[in-house]
Parts: C-alpha cells; sequence; structure tokens
C-alpha cells in the first residue's frame, strides 16, 4: 500500500491493513519523527531551556554549584540523546498502550478485537505526527521556545501556561484530534466496529487521557 493513501485516501489504505495488517514502517518513522523532533526542539530553544531550569533551581534554594552542574548538563551534547530516547521510548509505550485498550474495549462496542490490525491502524493514523512536526518545529525555530502550540490553547494565549484550564486545552491538539478521527475510521473499517461507536470509544479514551495527563502534570507541578 502507498503510504501517503493516510494522508489523501485513509478509507482505501485501512481497507488494505484490513485485507493484510502492517505496522513497521509506519512505527518505525514515527518513532524517527519523534526522536528527531525533541533532539532539534532542545537545539533551537536551548537558552529559553536553560533560563528556565536556572529559574526553577533557585525556586527550589539550589546553590549556585549545583545550578551550574546542571548548566553543563543542558550545555552538554547528552541533552539532545537523552531527549531523544525519552520521547521515543515514552512514544512507543504511549502506542502500545492505546491498541491494547482499543483491543480491549472492541468487542464491547461491536467489533471484533485484533491487536495486529488495531496496531497496525494506531501506526499508520500516528503518521499525522510529522506534518505535525514539521510545521512545529517551523515555529520553535521562528520562537525559539519549545512552547508553541496547536491545539485549542491558541484560544487563550493570556492564560499562564502552568496552569489547568492552559494544559487541558493543550492537551486537545488539533493535529492529535485528526490521529483520533483516523484511528475511528480505521477501527470501523478492520475491525467491524459501528462507526458510531468506534468514534465514542477512541474519544472517550483520548479525553480521559487528557485528564489524567494534566492531573500527573499538575500534581508533579505542585511537587517541584
Amino acid at each position: 500500500m502507498n503510504i501517503m493513501d493516510i494522508y489523501f485516501a485513509p478509507s482505501k489504505a485501512f481497507a488494505a491493513l484490513k485485507e493484510k495488517p502492517q505496522w513497521v514502517t509506519p512505527f518505525i518513522i514515527v518513532l524517527v519523527v519523534v526522536a528527531l523532533t525533541a533532539a532539534l526542539t532542545v537545539n533551537f530553544s536551548r537558552d529559553e531551556i536553560m533560563a528556565r531550569q536556572q529559574e526553577t533551581l533557585r525556586e527550589q534554594g539550589r546553590s549556585e554549584e549545583e545550578i551550574e552542574r546542571a548548566m553543563q548538563f543542558t550545555s552538554g551534547p547528552i541533552i539532545f540523546l537523552g531527549s531523544a530516547i525519552s520521547a521515543t521510548i515514552f512514544t512507543a509505550v504511549l502506542m502500545l498502550l492505546f491498541a491494547l485498550i482499543i483491543n480491549l474495549f472492541v468487542p464491547l462496542f461491536g467489533g471484533e478485537s485484533g491487536f495486529k490490525t488495531i496496531f497496525s491502524v494506531i501506526c499508520f493514523s500516528s503518521l499525522v505526527l510529522v506534518p505535525s512536526a514539521i510545521l512545529k518545529l517551523i515555529l520553535i525555530a521562528i520562537t525559539r521556545s519549545p512552547y508553541v502550540t496547536t491545539s485549542l490553547a491558541l484560544l487563550a494565549p493570556g492564560l499562564a501556561k502552568d496552569t489547568f484550564v492552559y494544559k487541558l486545552l493543550a492537551g486537545f491538539d488539533f493535529f492529535i484530534m485528526w490521529e483520533m478521527i483516523l484511528v475511528a475510521l480505521g477501527i470501523n473499517i478492520t475491525n467491524g466496529i459501528a462507526k458510531k461507536n468506534a468514534y465514542v470509544l477512541v474519544f472517550v479514551i483520548w479525553i480521559i487521557s487528557i485528564f489524567i495527563g494534566v492531573g500527573i502534570s499538575s500534581i508533579f507541578g505542585r511537587g517541584m
């Protein structure tokens, strides 16, 4: 199948996956893009990252020696590798977990389970990360800040980025919304789940994950 079909003819792409599930190529592409995006984001916005890190460490009452050691780490090459590896592992685990959850609930919504097929749908749908990464890297390169967004947070530019409302709005990213639509369409075609049920299942899982993510982020932020 033509991998570009996922952008321009998704129904055709998912029909091909129904006949022959395949996930390796899109999975590798997604992970490579995620790794490159993480490393380039650090490269383009290192100054702001270092400034914010210094501010955070001083708020925590760290000594100048400790701050200097932290800055040496941030200014060194290991931060690129660390960012790329952590982002890659996080994305891979998230994709696998998403596939497992959908595979678990699909039969309850009238469809047929099949992990390989569902994971193939998720891997191809995740190729939406490619145009997303290109756009975000352009914005990061222009602004020299890692805090760019393509989400509902654009509607509230005055909100502080550490507030619950901003984090919640930022969770509703337009590219991820596109990805969720593709996943729902995909499992409707490949796993025989009714279209309405497919959208309900996928979007409920997504929205719950947003609230969980924001909650964890808020707790972690207070702990910092």
